[in-house]
């Protein structure tokens, strides 16, 4: 049984410009990552660790937002920032991946924001893993179940966006 939680930072100031989506959103794209691919791959499968994956996502500010990690997910609208591995601390490996996008936005679609976590969690396993490349993970991106990522309130109450307030 995999042992991942997958959440989302936000600080307590940025709350109300926030994306709206339910947490069942990340947590699906997760898993659907988790079981056509990671699975067949042997990665992260191993019962002695339990894993975190903290997601920080940004609207782009020209004036904060001046570096970005290489990543081949990076497009002009999107980049990405991942942890090169997981951190370690007794049995909990965790990683903080970072997202600035000029569309992260309290108004972002559920379909848009699922393209963008999707390509937030590809950008950060091609960086831990060697056995997964890019046009993998794009090609599994086809079968994303888009109705039911679009099926969950929106825009989803602060509860149901489960976020990790800081």
């Amino acid at each position: 049984m995999q042992k991942v939680e997958v959440r989302t930072m936000v600080k307590k100031t940025e709350l109300e410009e926030s994306p709206k989506l339910s947490s069942k959103v990340r947590e699906y794209l997760w898993q659907y990552i988790f079981d056509n691919l990671l699975v067949q791959k042997k990665i992260m499968v191993d019962d002695k660790y339990n894993y975190s994956v903290t997601l920080d996502l940004n609207k782009f500010n020209p004036e904060i937002h001046k570096f970005f990690t290489d990543s081949p997910f990076n497009t002009d609208s999107n980049k990405f920032r991942p942890e090169p591995k997981f951190n370690q601390q007794g049995n909990l490996k965790f990683a903080n991946i970072r997202v600035v996008s000029k569309e992260m936005d309290k108004d972002i679609s559920p379909t848009d924001y699922a393209n963008i976590v999707y390509d937030a969690f590809g950008s950060f396993l091609i960086l831990i893993s060697k056995k997964i490349d890019k046009s993998e993970l794009d090609e599994l991106k086809k079968g994303l179940d888009y109705e039911y990522i679009n099926s969950f309130n929106y825009p989803a109450t602060i509860e149901e966006c489960k976020f990790f307030l800081f």
